[in-house]
């Protein structure tokens, strides 16, 4: 098992530096070959599915003295949550190598970044303990500083540095509680113990849970990103390429989420009881807010952006309500928003590519010329929305039943957001598609080619496959959500 760890999350590093020392005059087999090299780590995720053992909880599979003299160690495994965000990296990595345009595909930089951003992915969902954690964390900086710095649009600059800007501060937090937390284990241990094992057998007061859980919550949360954190995001998200869009959406906000899934709530408890009404009100405000803004939007990129806030606004507020059946309907929809999200950034992508815009009002009839592309994009639409029998209706019920236990009033208003979720898809999709063609390019619009198809249908086909039987999903999260679930009611069983 530790080799096929060490292999998953290793193999996109020495890709990229198979792709980073070929010869340019070679450019033409760069994406090839990361296409190549990205198929290796999806059947590994495939494989895994089969291995019982990855569908319980986290599990530490492998442990790596670091400095030994005082018993600091980096420790690696994994569990069922971590499976499924791993499988869902490894797909949309696979999908954006093959949807990638001809202007990037010859470009090593471009290649290269994105298979260190995979790796560094799989090294925050495999990371055991608090400082590999932080490692990966921030090594996810790098490859998305270039793939926005260089390859993004007019305002790259101003949206890159605002990202960094943004996520380095949330890390500095972190890292102040990786170093307490180390020297609270020392205290107890004689050792700088952070991996998981030691830190859920320690006993913090009520202050340290507190101040620790803050300290990477609001680091995490910067990441997912919540109100009103999140105006990072849309910047970020319509400067960046066509695939930075993609894997920012679809992977790098679920880093956020599962950050405090992983660490803030089974370790530090307390803090969760005392903060977790306050990020509840905060999540039905921004599924609420990043709905309304979606509807006002005149870019389809800045819509879709958009709408991530407001269903990252239902994944936090499944966490905050903290019962199992909450908790597991968001770790469900952190996989369907990336399914949903990552095929509506690719649409998009290919429409740029054909008409260099992504005013919502420079189109209109387009699905005459482009009928196989109006009805893809339709479909994804529903699955955003939430439509009965697709994927993101699953995730969104699940978490609206569980909360609503907890959150009554904060729950019907959340829900609401689902009827403005229909309102800023169906809106945009009828003035982009319906009516008549008013406007010469688009009516020599060419619709989906080959290999356009092949990067898109496999996302329908999961969005589908999950809304029709969500059991088999469900199947991997059970013991993550049942455990998180468990740990705050014996937490508040305390302090009642």
């Amino acid at each position: 098992m530790s080799i096929l760890i060490y292999t998953l999350m290793l193999f996109p590093l020495i890709g990229s530096l198979i792709i980073f020392t070929m010869p340019k005059s070679r450019s033409e087999l760069f994406r090839p070959i990361a296409i190549f090299l990205s198929i290796i780590p999806f059947g590994l995720c495939l494989y895994l599915f089969t291995n019982s053992q990855s569908k319980g909880s986290f599990v530490n599979i492998h442990t790596i003295d670091w400095i030994k003299s005082y018993g600091i160690s980096l420790t690696f495994g994994i569990s069922g949550m971590s499976l499924l965000l791993l499988f869902l990296t490894a797909v949309l990595m696979l999908l954006s190598f093959l949807s990638v345009s001809e202007k990037y595909s010859e470009s090593k930089g471009f290649i290269g970044s994105i298979l260190v951003l995979h790796f560094a992915v799989n090294g925050v969902f495999l990371s055991g303990d608090l400082l590999s954690l932080f490692i990966f964390f921030e090594a996810l900086l790098i490859p998305m500083y270039f793939l926005m710095g260089i390859w993004g649009g007019e305002n790259r600059r101003y949206a890159t540095i605002k990202f960094i800007i943004y996520t380095v501060f949330g890390s500095v937090f972190i890292f102040i509680g990786t170093v307490y937390a180390g020297v609270i284990s020392y205290g107890v241990t004689g050792r700088l113990a952070l991996d998981f094992a030691t830190l859920s057998s320690l006993t913090f007061t009520t202050e340290q849970s507190r101040v620790l859980f803050l300290m990477f919550t609001f680091g995490f949360l910067i990441k997912v990103p919540i109100f009103p954190l999140h105006t990072w995001l849309p910047d970020a998200h319509v400067e960046a390429p066509t695939a930075g869009s993609i894997l920012l959406a679809g992977v790098l906000l679920k880093v956020g989420a599962y950050g405090i899934l992983r660490v803030s709530i089974p370790f530090f408890t307390e803090g969760f009881l005392e903060y977790k009404f306050l990020i509840a009100v905060l999540s039905v405000i921004g599924i609420i807010y990043g709905a309304i803004v979606a509807i006002a939007q005149i870019d389809i990129k800045r819509l879709i952006a958009y709408s991530s806030v407001s269903h990252m606004g239902f994944v936090m507020l499944g966490i905050s309500a903290g019962n199992y059946l909450s908790l597991e309907g968001a770790i469900i929809q952190m996989v369907n928003h990336g399914l949903t999200t990552g095929a509506l950034f690719m649409l998009v992508g290919f429409l740029y590519e054909r008409r260099h815009t992504r005013r919502i009002s420079d189109f209109g009839g387009i699905k005459t010329t482009m009928p196989k592309y109006a009805a893809i994009f339709l479909f994804c639409s529903f699955a955003s929305i939430g439509l009965p029998g697709l994927n993101g209706f699953v995730g969104e019920f699940m978490i609206l039943m569980g909360s609503f236990a907890t959150y009554k009033v904060l729950s019907g208003i959340g829900a609401f957001g689902v009827v403005l979720a229909a309102i800023y898809m169906l809106w945009a999709y009828q003035r982009m598609f319906t009516g008549e063609i008013s406007i010469q390019e688009n009516k020599e619009l060419v619709d989906l080619d080959s290999k356009e198809m092949i990067s898109v249908v496999p996302l329908l086909v999961l969005m589908l496959f999950i809304g029709i039987y969500p059991s088999f999903i469900e199947g991997y999260v059970t013991q993550d959500a049942l455990l998180i679930s468990e740990i705050i009611d014996i937490f508040s069983g305390r302090l009642n």
